[in-house]
């Protein structure tokens, strides 16, 4: 009798940890003020980030720009060198 209520016991813990567990890593049931903070939201039913994932095409493009600003500008007061 005692084992069978300490087998019971032990299943019970069992299933209960592995739903916490799977609770935990489903993002569906995370807050959303923590996704924010992680830097992703729901949007349509999908997980997408903040931010939006850039193309490297865009990234080199703009990494460009910046570059070129840098050069045509003066560092100290921000006015145009050319």
């Amino acid at each position: 009798m005692a084992i069978a209520t300490i087998t019971r016991k032990l299943l019970n813990a069992l299933k209960h940890s592995r739903t916490q567990h799977r609770l935990y890593q489903d993002p569906r049931f995370h807050d959303p003020h923590l996704l924010k903070d992680i830097g992703l939201r729901w949007e349509q039913g999908q997980l997408v980030s903040i931010h939006g994932v850039e193309e490297p095409s865009q990234r080199n493009q703009r990494h460009q720009a910046e570059t070129r600003d840098a050069y045509e500008k003066c560092p100290h007061c921000g006015s145009s060198l050319a």
